[in-house]
């Protein structure tokens, strides 16, 4: 059985937001069972298989977790995008009290394979051996369109009203649900966020141990302005699944000379007009069509270098094609000191700006 909440926010929430898109909404899936949810997680999403990276201030994992002492066990990084629903009873299991209290308990950071128009974010969390408080989740999402030097916020999330109850006690009017997923999306169609190259995900405390869901602040919730009069969350969620719906990094192409594969020439001319913002074209090196060539346009270039980028099939190289390869990277290494040299420079002039 499923329950199927309607759109969660408020007019607080919505003015946070209307620098991003005022349309920004959430559905939330219940599942009575912990496996009830499996079939809708994904396993060709822009994230699938990427590992993140814990940012300055992730409060690591819960004792219990096998990850606790090594965040590359299957039950924690790689369980954010491997396509599964709960390996175990400590799957994703995040760490308890916040330090200091209403701050997140895990901060991660995905690197994309290049820009993507970012459509759909869905969040799959639950609790194999109890049905509790433990299944929400309030995450804070931001996203970059430069290569992670700079972060906009996409919003603040809250996966069910404030004061829901979820545990096994037989209270009236309670559920006992296992498995929840929250759906973020732009119901009126346009992509939540474009050109899209790194995302982080801010994880919050939502329990206190009673399957109430709370928000992670005592007081007046920053990012809504609102109280709910409720002490501050200190237990955490078991995130199972991050999946990330998007488009557009397959558009993006580093055949900068039109010759339909990407190579060290391709390169060169990256490197020779990296700099150049609101004048860039595909010819001088803008891949993302942003009209900016920087260390975007950069990331796709190394993401499909050596093979073919535009939208139709490329056949796989021969060994002649492969020998073609094998020259073009000599190509580069030959002005390899001198032309990434460049591109260092440039990056660290980028910095200081």
């Amino acid at each position: 059985m499923k329950l199927v909440l309607p759109a969660l926010y408020c007019a607080a929430w919505i003015g946070w937001t209307a620098a991003v898109h005022a349309a920004v909404t959430t559905t939330s899936t219940r599942g009575f069972g912990a496996s009830e949810l499996d079939a809708q997680i994904l396993s060709d999403d822009v994230l699938d298989g990427l590992i993140a990276t814990e940012l300055p201030g992730d409060a690591g994992w819960h004792p219990a977790n096998p990850a606790a002492g090594d965040s590359l066990n299957p039950n924690g990084l790689p369980a954010f995008t491997d396509g599964t629903g709960a390996l175990g009873v400590f799957t994703g299991l995040l760490n308890d009290f916040p330090e200091p209290l209403g701050a997140p308990v895990k901060r991660l950071q995905y690197d994309l394979a290049g820009p993507t128009d970012i459509e759909r974010i869905h969040i799959l969390s639950g609790n194999i051996n109890n049905a509790d408080g433990r299944i929400f989740t309030t995450t804070v999402v931001r996203y970059s369109g430069d290569g992670g030097d700079s972060f906009s916020d996409l919003g603040y999330f809250e996966s069910a009203p404030l004061g829901s109850i979820n545990n096994e006690s037989g209270v009236p009017d309670t559920t006992e649900d296992h498995a929840l997923l929250l759906e973020i999306f732009d119901d009126l169609g346009a992509d939540l966020a474009s050109g899209a190259t790194n995302l982080q995900f801010d994880f919050y405390s939502v329990d206190n141990t009673g399957g109430q869901y709370r928000d992670p602040f005592d007081g007046v919730n920053p990012f809504t302005g609102l109280d709910d009069n409720l002490s501050a969350a200190f237990v955490s969620p078991l995130i199972w699944e991050i999946d990330v719906v998007g488009q557009g990094a397959a558009a993006a192409s580093a055949d900068f000379d039109g010759d339909g594969d990407v190579d060290g020439a391709d390169f060169l001319t990256w490197q020779d007009n990296a700099g150049a913002l609101g004048t860039g074209t595909r010819a001088t090196g803008d891949a993302n069509l942003d009209t900016n060539v920087n260390d975007a346009d950069l990331a796709v270039w190394e993401g499909q270098f050596g093979g073919g980028a535009m939208t139709t099939a490329v056949p796989e190289p021969g060994a002649a094609g492969l020998g073609m390869l094998a020259t073009a990277a000599a190509a580069v290494a030959r002005r390899g000191r001198r032309s990434w040299g460049r591109a260092d420079d440039w990056r660290r002039r980028s910095a200081r700006r």
